[in-house]
């Protein structure tokens, strides 16, 4: 696996494989992670009109609903459920050529579409192709680029397509997907604050708004876009937020009685982790949600050069640096009890070294 220096972009040459894929592949299909997020999403849309442009049939299929301030990201580019009872979705996935993984380096990421896709792979000729820039890709494509020097999924999916229209001699972005990628870049670099936002990031962002990105609205619609049922959880959620550790910890459970109590969904409690840094002592901040299943969904971020990644993978998960997550197979009770102790100490260790 190639892994240019940090900044750099990926060279025609090293991009052949992916485009030669694609250009080969009928019908594609795109998908990104559970819970998808701004950069799934964007990325799969912007790739997915460019491959439209180039005259494939394209499909996006994710295993989760698409969240509500993500909802505009929809409306440029359709998004199907995957429905694993379906026999449509089911056939779909068998019959296309190529399957492209976007923001997702576990083959269990992409939830109830794996087994579908690992069943289409045996009988027929599917092909899968991952594009991603989390840490320790697993081995479950037949060809993967994920590059760690990577702001974003999008900001690889950008240079991608650059590279096709080159390579094409098609013009490939228009306004909707530079919007889309804007929307992928912006989030998955916090607003152009996290550590790998490099000067190439922001040229890119630059390129996008050339292109007819629109950075207001964008925001806007993610940022500024709170479901009722959303400002009801914040609101009992912030009650309920634990500073430990002298400062150094901000802590948060939530229940599924907190959820059932406010109408809110999962997808409701993605932005309530960021009030948990608003303290300007807490370098670690944590969000438990005990989820239907029994199982426990825990956020993990940070400020500074503290790898809560690292924390994430120790129980099965991963991310970056200062945005990282993991699902848990155990009760949200014995959840907090193991994952506090472990933040507690893992807290210090980072700080001091």
């Amino acid at each position: 696996m190639i892994i240019p220096e940090h900044g750099r972009t990926l060279t025609s040459s090293e991009w052949k494989p992916v485009i030669d894929e694609m250009l080969e592949a009928r019908h594609i299909i795109l998908t990104t992670h559970e819970n998808s997020d701004g950069d799934g999403l964007g990325s799969e849309i912007a790739l997915a009109i460019a491959l439209k442009s180039l005259g494939k049939e394209v499909t996006i299929f994710n295993p989760t609903e698409v969240p509500p301030n993500y909802v505009f990201l929809r409306d440029i580019f359709d998004i199907k459920v995957f429905r694993d009872r379906d026999e449509e979705n089911m056939q779909e996935v068998f019959l296309a050529d190529l399957l492209i993984v976007l923001d997702a380096n576990l083959h269990d990421r992409i939830g109830k579409i794996w087994p579908h896709v690992e069943f289409a792979r045996e009988m027929s000729r599917l092909r899968i192709v991952c594009i991603d820039h989390h840490l320790e890709p697993e081995d479950f494509t037949d060809l993967t680029i994920c590059e760690t020097y990577a702001s974003s999924t999008g900001e690889l999916v950008c240079d991608l397509i650059t590279t096709m229209e080159a390579q094409t001699g098609t013009a490939l972005f228009t306004p909707e997907s530079a919007s889309a990628l804007y929307a992928a870049i912006m989030t998955d670099t916090g607003s152009f604050r996290f550590p790998k936002t490099t000067p190439y990031v922001y040229r890119i962002a630059g390129l996008l708004v050339e292109k007819g990105a629109n950075p207001e609205l964008v925001y806007d619609r993610i940022y500024n876009s709170l479901t009722p049922q959303a400002l009801k959880l914040l609101g009992l959620s912030l009650s309920s937020i634990r500073i430990i550790e002298n400062g150094l910890v901000s802590w948060l459970y939530i229940s599924q009685e907190m959820l059932t109590q406010t109408e809110s969904k999962l997808f409701d409690t993605d932005l309530i982790i960021r009030y948990l840094l608003s303290v300007p002592t807490v370098k670690v901040a944590v969000l438990i949600v005990e989820m239907q299943d029994g199982r426990s969904k825990v956020s993990f971020r940070s400020r500074g050069r503290i790898f809560v990644n690292r924390l994430a993978a120790h129980y099965g998960g991963g991310g970056h640096m200062n945005a990282a997550g993991a699902l848990l197979k155990m009760s949200a009770e014995k959840a907090q009890m193991v994952i506090l102790e472990d933040v507690r100490k893992f807290a210090h260790e980072e700080i001091n070294e």
